[in-house]
């Protein structure tokens, strides 16, 4: 649910700071040399960039619960721990 809803967040977000470029962008150049509009261009732009980089940052990853370290049989050769044990590692 969390990871639908940050989708649409995100989609609505991107339509709204590009929306807000391009009107920006519009009314910059009718006006000419008008330093307002041109700011607001600039500040829109740099929300843009801000948007984008939220975007792309991962989700945080879920925590692993109720994991049990319980190694059966014989361990020999090399051991590759996928990830962090937590707790206590009992052998056999």
């Amino acid at each position: 649910m969390v990871g639908r809803m940050r989708r649409w967040l995100t989609a609505l977000a991107v339509a709204v700071v590009t929306t807000g470029v391009g009107i920006s962008v519009n009314i910059a150049t009718d006006l000419g040399s008008n330093m307002w509009a041109w700011i607001a261009v600039a500040v829109l732009t740099l929300a843009a960039a801000v948007v984008a980089a939220w975007t792309m940052r991962p989700a945080q990853p879920q925590a692993h619960t109720g994991t049990s370290n319980v190694v059966g049989g014989e361990v020999t050769g090399t051991v590759v721990q996928a990830n962090t044990i937590n707790g206590d590692l009992h052998l056999g």
